[in-house]
């Protein structure tokens, strides 16, 4: 089970953001996905959305979504994120990206201000923590459909 919370006797320490999301519980049988290093690239390396924050936080969550799907999760098992951004004050363009992924509470968070990332054109990178629950097993395997040729 998870949850994101405000532990009793904590309101005083948390920060009061609308939907902005301090601490978070994750219990029960499950596994820890560390997922790092995640900025806008295309399959071949090339730079997506460059100048366009926003258009790169997108591209980093769908990134994330697929290798938390191929680790039989998704972008709603992510507990924590951590946001490295050349300009602390783009947080307006990437908060409408973030609340599309996540419409309900944000994962705990935190956004640095880096002087630069790996590639001058990379505005944004993140890391984060997903907790992806045990699900029962089905009984029944489910195969990929063979593509025609």
């Amino acid at each position: 089970m998870t949850d994101a919370v405000a532990p009793a006797g904590a309101a005083g320490y948390l920060v009061p953001i609308a939907g902005f999301t301090n601490f978070t519980i994750a219990e029960g049988a499950g596994r820890l996905v560390f997922v790092s290093g995640i900025t806008s690239r295309s399959p071949d390396g090339e730079i997506l959305a460059p100048g366009d924050v926003g258009g790169q936080a997108e591209h980093i969550l769908q990134s994330m979504g697929r290798l938390l799907v191929s680790a039989g999760g998704s972008l709603t098992d992510i507990m924590q994120i951590r946001t490295y951004v050349t300009d602390i004050g783009c947080w307006p363009q990437i908060e409408p990206v973030w609340h599309r992924h996540w419409p309900g509470q944000l994962p705990a968070s935190t956004m640095v201000q880096v002087s630069r990332l790996f590639d001058v054109r990379q505005l944004i990178e993140t890391d984060a923590i997903a907790f992806i629950p045990a699900r029962p097993a089905t009984g029944s395997s489910v195969t990929e459909p063979e593509e025609s040729q």
